[in-house]
């Protein structure tokens, strides 16, 4: 009876150390799909989670996040706060989202960012909360490119060779 009681003392403490952390994930090379990230809590507090990513391409990112904490007719449990984005290696602050349950920051270039995710949680029972999200890249629409001058030069040389052809035609007939 003893030892099982020390066992749940200390399978409780490591479950209560799990809690509130902040977590950091590299997401890898983002692309039009998009890739997932998110986390569990087991104590309630607030948090910080750190998500790495890249694109390839100028452009922006997008996503959506949820909480994923119901259990039966409980009410949610995560409420978020904030997302920032940052610069990967200065971690200077780029851009802020307030928006609940969706994120958009555009006007990015080619390079590596960071996700903070800001919020906290409030459950009471041993399973806290949890969210999960999805971003995607977004690449910027490329313009169509200028005719140059030479090709309107051209242009007009083959309209004029054509009507001096014309011309030359009916003034044979």
């Amino acid at each position: 009876m003893m030892y099982c009681s020390r066992f749940l003392a200390s399978l409780l403490l490591a479950l209560v150390s799990l809690g509130a952390q902040a977590k950091t994930q590299d997401l890898g090379l983002i692309g039009a799909n998009g890739k997932e990230f998110g986390n569990t809590f087991y104590t309630a507090g607030d948090f910080t989670d750190y998500y790495t990513f890249s694109i390839a391409d100028a452009g922006a990112v997008s996503g959506s996040i949820v909480d994923t904490s119901y259990i039966l007719f409980f009410t949610k449990d995560v409420a978020l706060k904030s997302l920032t984005l940052l610069e990967k290696n200065t971690l200077k602050s780029l851009a802020v989202d307030n928006t609940a349950n969706s994120f958009s920051f555009s006007g990015l270039t080619s390079g590596a960012y960071t996700l903070a995710v800001n919020g906290t949680t409030s459950g009471s029972l041993a399973y806290v909360g949890a969210y999960k999200g999805n971003i995607k890249a977004v690449a910027a629409a490329v313009a169509a490119p200028a005719p140059e001058v030479s090709d309107l030069v051209m242009t007009a040389m083959g309209l004029g060779g054509v009507a001096w052809m014309v011309r030359r035609r009916r003034a044979a007939k």
